[in-house]
């Protein structure tokens, strides 16, 4: 304070002595105001309202006239009112963290403008764990997406993976399978470091690590999410941190008057695409044509004869339908904080009777006990039910199409639609199956903090967290089932409870010395997980009508039980510097401990260093005034990978049940696998270089990174010879690298009154490859191990196999070739070696599993109250098996329609219809196996009720939306989906919504 006296005084004294001239100054800047007034008339008052995209107002928007002249801001409703000195003006409308506009007038009197967020704004919050961090300021590969980013660019989504997929870069979430609940997805952070272990990144919610579904947490609930994707981002969590970390935030009260919203919506879901599979026709030619109509049982020939011709996946589906409801109150007083909502979602998915319901209740409360003390929750309740047992798709898929799903009253289901093959059940016995699904869970994050009063920007915080989560099925099959009618009756009782407590003690120190900005935050955490499984199969009932409530009048039972428990222990320090906001530092160490690893080697430290400098607060910048940020960030750090069995260092045994020499059962244990007391931290440590910019007042923003990873003491599960008494073995062994870009752009190419255009685009190249796998050949080289298909050079997940070189045409010459043996229509096999010989040793590599490209783009239009979105989203490099292509026919079960070799019909894409036409059992036929995709994953057209009508009605706003997804798919893959790791099971899902959002 004492060094503002000076400056004041000589503010006083100089102000004082020109008080004549100002006086004097300004009547003559009056009358020269007034000229306008005198020629043109009064001042014209303008009205409107400011929006964000999602339609909830914004307060605080700055109003101002270009040129110079009136301005203002908006109230809480969003609302201002502002003079201009003609009709032609233009208004300038700008607010912290959202993109500037300017609007025409011509000639009106009421402008209502939709603010879109501005994506590299220096000014806001990103979540980097145990903390909070300016946008400027961070150092690491963090990719945020607030509220409204992601109402805009995903609504309405049924989950969070949903919200996410194919919007940030360097992020594959793929859809491995299809169900009315939506979690069968697969989430990984820039490719595949473990070869074995696991690859998913660790979430943490509300600061918490987590351990269930995303899709259990009520996407309304979010209010940000971060990625941590290189090593100094993620190396706050360590030891679980290897493969990147996803940070939820949900949302808190604010003070104010009590907010009341709602976001809703009904759909409808249908089967996107189907393969063409055989008819009866098909089927009954091909079985004939391969095998001979000695081949045909009794039930085929009579069925055939009558015309009999089942679809089995028709009577397998129907139109799912959907709905999803959301409701939360948020506000508070000067002290308290509260925010209450409440979610349900139901689904009938499109196999029949798989149904799902979801039920979530959260309470975030947030309280100031006094100045310096503050507590506060954020829980969550929540309630899953999936009674019945689906229809089965892979069964339908499967079952002989010469074959009849009822009995001859045409309501009673066959046990077996084959008389002959009681190998089949019927598809649809699910609806014979009697069960009841259920799932309870509580998610509870409770923190105290502190403020110490008598050391400025230092805080203590301390952290618990609960969670528990209960899954009982009971499930009885009866007589009129396959297995309840070989057995009996036949009841299944499963259990399982996951209990997770951990406890955090946080120190933070913040302060600012001068041009000196100085960061601390320390952490001593302890975390406990344990998981119980209580199983009971019974059969040999007197009856079906008590199900799974007579287990007592089994005459066998088979009860099992399992239990296991992990702790963790964990140290950490940060330590964040930053010299007049240009130059940044971050320091962070981190030790943890697992119970699961050998006695020496449970702790391991996790250290990181990463640079930042913020070149757009350089003076040489200056000239190019249409650079508006310009960062450069470097990194380098250590992640760890635990993810193992929690007692895989030690040998284990399994029970088997032996026949006595008196005819007598008893217990006995065999050796299931080998134990490793040394085993220890699989550890990642990787390099990255960032860029992040924005240009042309923030129209165009973005990031680039590359990053260099190297993955060594891989936990690595090999199989090995089973003359050791077991098949498998963890070793910490062998390493992978791993290098790739991550883009990042969002423009603006258009922004102008009621009309605005915005495009997000994200791309990621990576590539990973095996160094070694811990074998080597004398000179100490690495080498493969084929057994185990991990090959030195290559992706960790590579197809390996024959190479389809075309059809042997007639003509050709057998008997010089690699396959003197082959037949005209048989499969030509390329001799990839040259040695005039087909076999094991001409398998190769056929592509990899692992995407080398994966992109999304984002295009969203506004004009005036109309919103329209698309997304599409590509994944490139993939390669896979496609069992839908397998030459394999047993006269069984039915498969694709195929075009076979003929001598009338020379094809060279498909075999000849003999078991014998591809006697190396090639699985790959070319463009058939390649699965990558381009596909149109979103459509959303929104209309938000103009702010003159709702506010009549009190409300803040009101809109109505239409969605589709899954709308298109552009590929060369032949089956269900080449993004689904199944082509036999449930497909992917075409779906259809109207909803309705609005708050007060």
């Amino acid at each position: 304070m004492m060094c503002m006296i000076p400056y004041l005084y000589s503010y006083v004294f100089h102000r004082a002595a020109r008080t004549a001239q100002v006086r004097l100054a300004g009547l003559f800047l009056v009358g020269l105001l007034s000229l306008p007034a005198l020629g043109f008339g009064q001042a014209i008052a303008v009205t409107g309202r400011v929006n964000d995209v999602s339609g909830e107002a914004l307060a605080g928007v700055s109003v101002a006239v270009k040129g110079g002249g009136a301005r203002t801001s908006t109230d809480d409703a969003g609302l201002y009112r502002v003079e201009v000195p003609s009709a032609d003006a233009v208004l300038i409308f700008s607010y912290v963290g959202y993109l500037s506009q300017e609007v025409d007038l011509a000639g009106r009197t009421t402008v209502n403008v939709s603010m879109a967020p501005d994506n590299t704004s220096l000014d806001e919050v990103v979540v980097v764990g145990y903390g909070t961090q300016k946008k400027s300021d961070v150092t690491g590969a963090v990719v945020s997406f607030n509220a409204e980013r992601l109402q805009l660019q995903s609504m309405p989504q049924t989950t969070i993976t949903q919200s996410l997929q194919g919007r940030i870069p360097g992020m594959n979430i793929s859809t491995t399978s299809s169900n009315a609940e939506g979690n069968g997805n697969n989430i990984q952070i820039r490719g595949r470091n473990s070869i074995t272990a696991g690859n998913a990144p660790l979430i943490v919610v509300d600061g918490i690590p987590y351990t269930d579904q995303l899709s259990e947490i009520n996407p309304n609930d979010i209010a940000s999410i971060d990625v941590l994707k290189d090593a100094s981002a993620a190396a706050i969590y360590g030891a679980r941190a290897a493969n990147g970390v996803i940070l939820v935030t949900t949302k808190k009260g604010t003070t104010g008057k009590p907010r009341i919203s709602y976001d809703g919506y009904f759909g409808l879901d249908d089967i996107a695409h189907l393969p063409d599979m055989m008819d009866a026709e098909s089927f009954y030619r091909t079985k004939v044509g391969r095998y001979g109509e000695g081949a045909l049982t009794r039930t085929e020939i009579d069925a055939y004869a009558q015309g009999v011709d089942t679809d089995w996946i028709e009577l397998a589906t129907r139109t799912g339908t959907r709905q999803q409801h959301a409701v939360s109150v948020s506000g508070g007083a000067e002290n308290v904080r509260y925010y209450v909502s409440g979610g349900f979602n139901q689904v009938k998915g499109i196999a029949i009777n798989d149904d799902f319901r979801r039920v979530n209740v959260r309470v975030n409360l947030d309280a100031d006990i006094t100045p310096w003390l503050k507590i506060g929750t954020n829980t969550q309740l929540g309630h899953i039910s999936r009674n019945n047992m689906p229809a089965s798709f892979s069964g339908a898929f499967d079952m002989n199409p010469l074959t009849l799903p009822y009995q001859e009253d045409g309501t009673s289901l066959r046990i077996f639609p084959w008389v002959e093959d009681e190998f089949f059940s019927n598809p649809l016995e699910g609806f014979n199956v009697l069960k009841e699904d259920g799932t309870r869970s509580v998610l509870s994050n409770n923190f105290l903090e502190v403020d110490v009063p008598f050391v400025p920007g230092l805080s203590y915080r301390l952290n618990t967290g609960y969670t528990y989560r209960y899954r009982g099925v009971e499930t009885y099959y009866g007589r009129n089932t396959r297995s309840g009618l070989q057995q009996g009756g036949v009841s299944e009782i499963d259990n399982w409870a996951n209990e997770d407590w951990i406890v955090e003690n946080i120190v933070n120190y913040n302060r600012t010395f001068g041009d000196h900005n100085l960061s601390f935050t320390g952490l001593y955490s302890a975390q406990k997980r344990v998981n119980k499984n209580h199983d009971l199969n019974a059969n040999g009932f007197p009856s079906d009508i008590m199900s799974y409530y007579q287990n007592a009048l089994a005459t066998v039972w088979l009860p099992s039980d399992q239990y296991n428990a992990q702790q963790y222990l964990s140290q950490m320090a940060r330590l964040n510097y930053a010299y007049q906001g240009r130059y940044l530092l971050t320091l962070t160490a981190r030790r943890d401990g697992y119970s699961a690893f050998g006695e020496e080697a449970k702790f391991g430290v996790f250290p990181s260093v990463a640079l930042g400098w913020n070149l757009d607060q350089e003076r040489f910048l200056d000239p190019l005034a249409w650079i508006n940020s310009l960062k450069l960030r470097v990194s380098y750090g250590v992640n760890g990978n635990q993810a193992i069995s929690p007692y895989a260092t030690l040998p284990q045994l399994q029970p088997q049940h032996y026949l006595t020499t008196d005819k007598q059962t008893a217990v006995g244990f065999y050796p299931s696998r080998l134990g490793d007391p040394t085993l220890g931290w699989e550890t990642t440590r990787q390099a990255n270089f960032g860029l992040d910019f924005g240009v042309l007042n923030n129209r165009l923003t973005g990031s680039i990174d590359y990053y260099r990873a190297k993955t060594s003491d891989l936990l690595l599960n090999r199989l090995i010879s089973p003359v050791n008494g077991t098949r498998g073995l963890t070793q910490n062994i062998g390493s992978t690298s791993n290098n790739g870009i991550d883009l990042m752009l969002s423009a603006t190419p258009i922004a102008r009154g009621d009309f605005n255009w915005s495009v997000d685009l994200n791309l990621s190249h990576y590539k990973n490859k095996i160094v070694d796998v811990g074998l080597y050949d004398a000179a100490g080289n690495a080498i493969d191990d084929v057994g185990n298909r991990w090959f030195i050079g290559q992706p960790v997940s590579v197809n390996f196999s024959y190479v389809f070189d075309g059809i042997w045409q007639e003509g050709d010459d057998f008997a010089n070739s690699a396959q003197p043996d082959a037949k005209p229509g048989d499969v030509r096999i390329r001799d990839v070696n040259g040695d005039g010989t087909i076999n094991a040793d001409d398998r190769t590599i056929i592509g990899s599993t692992v995407p080398s490209y994966i992109a999304g783009l984002t295009n969203t239009f506004q004009y005036k109250n109309f919103t329209l979105s698309f997304f599409i989203r590509t994944v490139q490099g993939v390669t896979r098996f496609n069992e839908m292509m397998n030459t394999f026919f047993d006269g069984r079960t039915r498969t694709m329609q195929r075009e076979f070799w003929t001598p009338e019909n020379p094809i060279n894409t498909f075999p000849a219809n003999r078991d014998d036409a591809n006697p190396f059992g090639v699985n790959y036929f070319g463009k058939q196996n390649d699965a990558s995709f381009i596909r149109l994953n979103d459509v959303t057209l929104r209309y938000r009720l103009p702010a003159t009508v709702i506010d009549r009605w009190g409300m803040d706003n009101l809109e109505v939306f239409v969605n589709g997804k899954n709308l298109l798919t552009i590929t060369d893959w032949e089956g269900l989906d080449p993004e689904l790791s199944g082509q036999r099971g449930m497909p992917q899902m075409r779906t259809y919504l109207l909803g309705l959002r609005f708050g007060f």
